[in-house]
């Protein structure tokens, strides 16, 4: 059976190969969204409403419902 010592030697050489894995996924995957957008004409303002959180406009429910407190 393998000692503490040697587990967390594992386990930090595993980090670095999924970091190294992402990283080089996330670039391709970046690549491949640069090709689409240039294919089909898509600029960043016609992602930007599809990439961002939509927050409460001001007298929204939200709004009513914290100041009933």
């Amino acid at each position: 059976m393998a000692t503490l010592d040697e587990l967390l030697k594992q386990k930090d050489e595993l980090d670095k190969k999924i970091e190294a894995a992402r990283s080089a996924e996330r670039a391709k995957s970046i690549l491949e969204v640069v090709a689409m957008c240039e294919r089909y004409g898509i600029k960043y303002a016609d992602l930007k409403p599809h990439m961002t959180k939509q927050r409460a406009k001001r007298g929204s429910k939200a709004a009513a419902s914290s100041s009933a407190v």
